[in-house]
């Protein structure tokens, strides 16, 4: 890890949260159905730890995002801290526009006309 947060884009922090933990939502959604198909099966013991997988993979994901939130948090303040030529206000301001841009879909729908 870089030693210098300052340097650390935000939107590639927020790229990487996003891409990681839904991997691992995805996982723990494929865990509860292979869970939900060996119970139909009968295969309660395989089922019960499909069941605990995905438990687990669910409390994984909480984490991972937790802590990419503390690495924005972190690399925010770093750069708030190197680039004092800006005001605290831009600063802010600049980060939630990169925070929004990253929460919205990549693809825009264009209605039929």
């Amino acid at each position: 890890m870089p030693t210098d947060l300052s340097t650390i884009d935000l939107a590639t922090i927020n790229a990487a949260q996003v891409v990681i933990v839904a991997a691992i939502r995805n996982q723990c959604c494929q865990w509860e159905q292979d869970s939900a198909d060996a119970a139909a099966a009968g295969q309660l013991r395989s089922a019960l730890s499909l069941k605990d997988w995905a438990f687990a993979a669910d409390q994984l994901a909480t984490l991972v995002s937790t802590e990419f939130s503390v690495l924005f948090g972190q690399a925010l303040d770093a750069q708030m801290n190197w680039s004092s030529t800006r005001t605290v206000q831009d600063q802010l301001l600049d980060a939630l526009a990169v925070e929004v841009a990253s929460a919205q879909s990549d693809s825009v729908e264009v209605p039929s006309v």
